[in-house]
Parts: structure tokens; sequence; C-alpha cells
């Protein structure tokens, strides 16, 4: 019997339309992933009458049927569009006169539906699983002395089938060194600001998705459009050696600053190069942050919880790269 392995397994990704979640489209991207664990989930209720017998269930029933799981990426310019659209929400898209294009990702704040997507894993030869109406629970970025990483955590529809024909895009894998971070008392100071040396970053964006609230009477699984967002929690760390007591002050008298991270890959055209970047509005430290290491150097791990602020909002995402109409073509694709 031939066996798949995990090598095999290809994944493609297409954002649906906003006024139709769950009509499947074709895929937009193909993401080269190095984690990944959707799969169908279907839940079992068993009943225990009593009958006379020591058994204790005597018969089942299928109670849910959804699909859920994560995959995780290096991020570049062409994938994480994608994965901040689930995540926020809300995205505009301009461009720049070298052939450039900047699409900015902001949270939608207007009601509490998703953006949705198909999501089909080709696993072998054995099977080509469609999951439909694909929400984001959360989004996790990190990076420290290696590759950055990008999790998503997705709820969708219980899978049928379907057939992909995979190819690839070849862009800058982002790592820690092309991220630089900047403070300031809003976003436009910190803009002005020099960069602050970090040894690592994370930026956690939890949408608690409300799956108990999808189910209704009439069916067990999930309808187009059933699932709905919970509370936003924006939350992360970075740490940094423990070289004066700025950052230590900031979290003893509860000082809120922004924050600018920026990658920077290849140049687009003549001047315009690939960038993700995280604008965050109002840091709220949230831990005590010094830690001792009797080996090494003093370092201050800095806890934060992401305020909502008027000018600045809670958070913009920004990815600079060569692909027309986000907003319209790539993303709310019909």
């Amino acid at each position: 019997m031939a066996k798949t392995s995990g090598n095999q397994v290809a994944l493609g990704l297409g954002i649906e339309s906003y006024a139709y979640p769950g009509v499947a489209v074709a895929e937009s991207i193909f993401i080269p992933w190095t984690d990944f664990s959707i799969q169908a989930v279907s839940e079992k209720s068993f009943f225990t009458g009593v009958r006379g017998l020591r058994n204790m269930a005597s018969d089942s029933m299928i109670r849910r049927r959804y699909s859920q799981g994560s995959f995780s990426v290096v991020p570049d310019v062409k994938v994480m569009p994608y994965l901040l659209s689930l995540a926020l929400g809300g995205v505009s898209s301009s461009s720049i006169s070298d052939s450039a294009y900047t699409h900015t990702f902001t949270v939608n704040n207007d009601n509490a539906t998703p953006r949705t997507a198909t999501i089909t894993p080709e696993e072998g030869a054995i099977q080509t699983a469609q999951y439909l109406n694909c929400v984001c629970n959360s989004l996790n970025f990190e990076v420290s002395d290696e590759y950055a990483s990008a999790t998503i955590e997705i709820i969708g529809q219980f899978p049928g089938t379907d057939t992909i024909s995979e190819s690839y895009a070849n862009e800058t894998k982002f790592a820690y060194h092309q991220m630089t971070a900047k403070f300031g008392t809003s976003l436009s100071n910190a803009a002005s600001n020099a960069a602050t040396p970090l040894k690592s970053f994370s930026l956690n964006i939890n949408n608690n998705v409300q799956l108990d609230e999808a189910f209704l009477s009439g069916a067990n699984t999930i309808t187009s459009g059933g699932l709905v967002n919970g509370r936003l929690e924006i939350t992360g760390s970075y740490s940094l050696h423990f070289e004066n007591t700025t950052e230590l002050n900031k979290y003893k008298a509860n000082t809120k600053n922004a924050l600018i991270v920026t990658f920077e890959g290849s140049l687009i055209g003549a001047t315009s190069k690939e960038t993700i970047q995280f604008k965050l509005g109002r840091l709220v430290l949230t831990a005590p942050p010094v830690e001792y290491n009797a080996e090494g150097l003093l370092i201050l791990n800095q806890e934060f919880t992401v305020e909502y602020e008027a000018t600045d909002l809670e958070l913009q995402a920004i990815v600079i790269n060569n692909v027309n109409n986000a907003s319209t073509r790539v993303y709310d694709k019909a």
C-alpha cells in the first residue's frame, strides 16, 4: 500500500466574497507551510441510560460537525496579506509610483462578521479536502533569532472535496535581522525616533470566534456565515537587554507607548521594498519584566496588551508588494 508523507501536502487558499461567506472560490495563493493541522471534527455524544447492563454507552450520535486547526508559515509579502485580511477584516490598497502597492489592514469594528476563506489541502494522492467558511480565530506572529513565524488558527465548516493545481511564488522570507522596532508617545512620534534593538517580538490577534453560537436547531453543522467574532484581544511581548531604566519605568508607571515594527526585504521597482509593518497604537505593559540570569545578561521581557486609541487605533498592519487591487481582485474574489 502506498503511503503519504507530510511533505506531499499542498495547501491552497482563496478569500471568499464578503457578501457570500461559505461559497467556494478558486485558490488565489499556494502556501509553503511549516506546520499544518486543519481537519474535520465530528463530535460524538453517547447515550448512557440504564438497561440492566454495565456498559456505559448503548447508543451514540454525531453532536456537531465542523473543521478546526492551524497552519504556520514563514512570513512573506505574498502570504501575509491573506492572513491579515482574515484576522483583521478591513483592507484598503493604493499604488506607489514604482510598480509597488501598499495594502493597509485595520480592525473591522463595524460588526462581528468576519472575512472567510476557502482552504484546500491536497493530501498526496489520497484526497483533496475543501474547507469553506473558514474564519480566523487567532493569528500569532513571532520572531527571535531565526526566521519569523506566523500561525493562524482556523474554524470552518465540515469539509467536502475539490481539486487544485498548485504553483508557488518565491518572496523574501523574513527573519529577525530584517526587523526594526521604534517606540514613541504616538505612532507619528515613534516613526521619527531611532530604532530600539530587540531580542524578540511576538504579537497575538485573538478574535475569540464564537463557535458554540454557530450551532442552531435544524442541523448539526455550521451554516454559511454562522461564525461570528467575539471580543478582540491583541496581546504580545518583546524582550531587550537591561541597559537603562527607561523600559522598566514604563511598566512601573503604566506609561503607554506606541510601537512600530517593520520588516523590509528586496526592492520592488526602483525604490520601494517588500515590507510587512505592524503599528500598535497603545501598549499597556502587564507583567514584571526583569529576568535575572547568573550566567548571562539581565533581560527585560515586556508583556503587553493593546488598548484602543482614537487617533492611532489599536492595530494597523501594512504590506507592500507588487500585487494590484488587493481589496477587490485578490481578497474579495467572487
